[in-house]
């Protein structure tokens, strides 16, 4: 994504909120007669994932569907709920619905197939956060200090955010690949 598809997203860190779980659960209940059969399962991920991980307020979901391509034929109906389809917005092979109000993304669906490196990727981290509390707390801190750097420039924000996200995917995936979970 180009810094100017971020121009006029609006952002902000917050400290963890307890109702983020519920509103997991509120979203999932309403996905799960849309996915149907689709969808193998559907998780919590993301920053809102973590208890007490200061985040952005986007409820992050992950889709685990073996026909990724039958998730298209859902877009009208997730458009029903307020979501726009992004497609393979993420990455090659998965898909992405938004639902904004405002300018403020507030959940992201991921959908990926059981064997997409995304998918493993998205679990491996939110586990290695759950089981790590000063990866967690030096994460949190990071998104606190780039958020009181860039409070208006969320491109810039992802930009610095990113590049130790690398650093903690691979950390988390060298983790969760010596556990085998």
């Amino acid at each position: 994504m180009s810094k100017h598809e971020y121009s006029a997203r609006t952002y902000s860190v917050v400290p963890y909120d307890q109702e983020w779980p519920k509103s997991f659960q509120s979203v999932r209940d309403a996905l799960v007669p849309v996915f149907g059969d689709v969808a193998e399962r559907i998780e919590h991920v993301g920053s809102t994932a973590v208890p007490g991980m200061a985040s952005k307020p986007t409820i992050d979901i992950l889709v685990v569907a073996h026909d990724i391509t039958a998730i298209d034929t859902l877009n009208p109906k997730m458009a029903e709920l307020g979501y726009t389809a992004l497609g393979e917005y993420v990455a090659k092979g998965g898909r992405l619905f938004a639902k904004e109000r405002n300018g403020d993304r507030l959940v992201n669906i991921h959908c990926f197939p059981p064997d997409h490196p995304k998918m493993r990727q998205l679990l491996a981290w939110r586990e290695y956060l759950l089981t790590h509390p000063d990866e967690q707390m030096a994460y949190a801190k990071l998104k606190q200090d780039l958020y009181q750097k860039y409070p208006t420039d969320y491109g810039a924000y992802r930009k610095e955010k990113d590049e130790y996200m690398a650093g903690l995917n691979q950390r988390a995936e060298a983790w969760w690949s010596s556990e085998e979970l």
